[in-house]
């Protein structure tokens, strides 16, 4: 009996079809695509050449005056290559490799926000990289610099266009969806992204070990062989990521066109009266946001989220000279909502309209009475009980701006399933606050336990999302876009750090905004969790249509 569980082995065929097939035809699928990131990176290099011809000055900007005056002082000991051999082989192959591999899945993952981080990534690689060889074009050592850096180059460089192409897919998805969904046909053109990016992946470990193995040797080895490394490692690129594919294509022409077919998910009603454990909360809440976030889109984008722009515009102006300097996420966060040394009565008491806003929000997103989900029946679900609403948001962000961090801890753990319960009352039950918290005390003596789950299931969530944007490696999003902020502005724009703070406050109150929606909605999920355990409402509910099955013909509550 054990054969009819065993799992059936994939076979050679499948991993020799990879390569053979399936990324070829994929690359054919998007041979103008890779045609627009090989032309643009070619512009983008000539144009950090041309930069350079003209302004002298111009590398210490894009490559840093240190690494600039280092490659001077190696020039002058006879070694202007040199930075290739400063470091142990092994662990420099393997951070290098990590490195090339980050970049080019971030140049692949930008493509979402509709090609133009992508195309943005690739305009800073070609500068660098233009501005560079010229450079040393200047010191009468172009062919020096070039032999050396394309004999891992030419892997390396080619592999982080190929991975821009996979990106603009991706954005020509979002862009074009064709007769899909915009959801359905980013889902797709990602998909196909991601098999080219997989495939670069032996790409990159070629043109690390060269990097590592080979090139900190430029020096000792003849011309010939470092023109044989590059026209080989061009060659292979250019056959398999450029010839090959028109003759697959060619080989299986009814293979060329791609019939996607949208998954079908079946739709569930959500049945708010009835007791679910920490599990089901969880995996409730982001269902519930996902079918909602139409409603969440329409009320955030067009009214909330303006609201927080022009409240963090004002709080921009008032701390304009904290804004100025370089700030590091958790000084961005203080700055931002008055933490510490920046907090003023401004910040202490706007912060808390629009944390009020958004809570009703994910209420206002579940709640099955209400018919027509528009701005309107939303400010009328938000003005009568905003009053406690916002006095309640005024607690919560006063014990997140003054509480010590132990302090917090022990507020989090005596009193976290009884704050996160006052709202679910306001806002349902139509009580004040002083009802609301009294009722929120008796509510939670029998679900304390599952309360606190609750908190520290989404508390961890947070923090995974969180290293996408921020994470000890630096390799989130926002420290690389904050790289091409700064390279792309300071040439042209006095207070780039501004700009750039505003772009990362941006981003954080999407970030929040998104977090304190869903937190909240499972939230009010629990709320309806433990009222069931006291009051049985769904059960009586349940009980009323007990017998009434029709036994010759199905009536609405079989399919209920």
């Amino acid at each position: 009996k054990n054969y009819l569980y065993k799992q059936k082995k994939q076979p050679i065929s499948g991993f020799v079809l990879f390569w053979t097939e399936k990324v070829p035809l994929e690359l054919y699928r998007m041979r103008k695509n890779m045609l627009a990131a090989i032309v643009f990176f070619a512009l983008a290099a000539f144009l950090g050449a041309v930069s350079q011809h003209y302004d002298s000055d111009f590398v210490d900007i894009v490559l840093g005056e240190g690494y600039v005056s280092d490659t001077e002082g190696r020039i002058a000991s006879g070694d202007p290559m040199g930075i290739y051999g400063e470091s142990p082989q092994v662990s420099m192959f393997f951070q290098i490799t990590i490195n090339n591999i980050r970049v080019a899945f971030i140049t692949f993952a930008l493509g979402i926000f509709a090609s133009l981080g992508t195309y943005l990534l690739l305009l800073k690689n070609g500068i660098m990289l233009g501005s560079f060889q010229w450079w040393f074009n200047a010191k009468g050592l172009l062919l020096t610099s070039f032999l050396a850096v394309w004999i891992h180059g030419a892997f390396e460089i080619s592999a982080i266009v190929i991975a821009g192409a996979a990106g603009i897919t991706v954005g020509n998805g979002l862009l074009f969806p064709k007769s899909f969904s915009r959801l359905q046909s980013l889902v797709f053109s990602a998909k196909r992204g991601l098999l080219v990016m997989l495939s670069l992946v032996p790409v990159f470990i070629l043109a690390g070990a060269l990097e590592s193995f080979v090139t900190r040797y430029y020096l000792d080895m003849p011309d010939a062989l470092k023109w044989t490394i590059i026209i080989l490692s061009f060659g292979i690129i250019i056959l398999y990521y450029g010839v090959y594919p028109f003759f697959v294509a060619r080989k299986y022409p009814e293979k060329i066109e791609v019939k996607e077919v949208p998954r079908h998910i079946p739709e569930r009603k959500i049945e708010y009266l009835k007791i679910r454990s920490v599990g089901e909360i969880f995996s409730d809440s982001f269902y519930l946001m996902i079918t909602k976030i139409r409603v969440f889109n329409n009320i955030f984008f067009k009214l909330i989220f303006p609201l927080a722009i022009c409240f963090g515009t004002i709080v921009f102006s008032i701390n304009f000279s904290y804004f100025d300097i370089k700030l590091e996420w958790d000084d961005s966060l203080q700055t931002l909502f008055g933490m510490g040394s920046s907090f003023s009565l401004i910040t202490f008491l706007g912060w808390p309209v629009i944390l009020a806003l958004i809570i009703s929000l994910s209420y206002f997103s579940i709640d099955s009475e209400i018919k027509s989900h528009s701005i309107s029946n939303y400010l009328k679900f938000t003005l009568k009980p905003f009053g406690s609403l916002y006095a309640y948001s005024l607690i919560i962000f006063t014990v997140f701006i003054f509480f010590h961090w132990l302090l917090l801890i022990l507020t989090f753990i005596a009193l976290g399933p009884i704050l996160s319960q006052i709202p679910s009352f306001v806002l349902i039950e139509k009580f004040n606050l002083f009802t609301a918290f009294g009722k929120s005390f008796q509510f939670e003596k029998g679900g304390y336990a599952d309360g606190i789950g609750n908190i520290v299931v989404f508390l961890l969530i947070t923090t995974i999302f969180f290293q996408v944007l921020h994470n000890p490696l630096d390799m989130g999003l926002i420290p690389i876009i904050d790289d091409f902020l700064k390279d792309t502005l300071i040439i042209n724009v006095e207070f780039y750090r501004v700009v750039i703070n505003a772009f990362n406050a941006t981003v954080y109150l999407l970030f929040i905004g998104f977090l304190i929606v869903i937190v909240y909605m499972s939230f009010g999920l629990f709320y309806y969790s433990n009222n069931e355990k006291l009051k049985a409402s769904g059960l009586y509910k349940r009980l009323e249509k007990f017998g009434t099955r029709n036994r010759n013909f199905e009536t609405k509550s079989d399919f209920e």
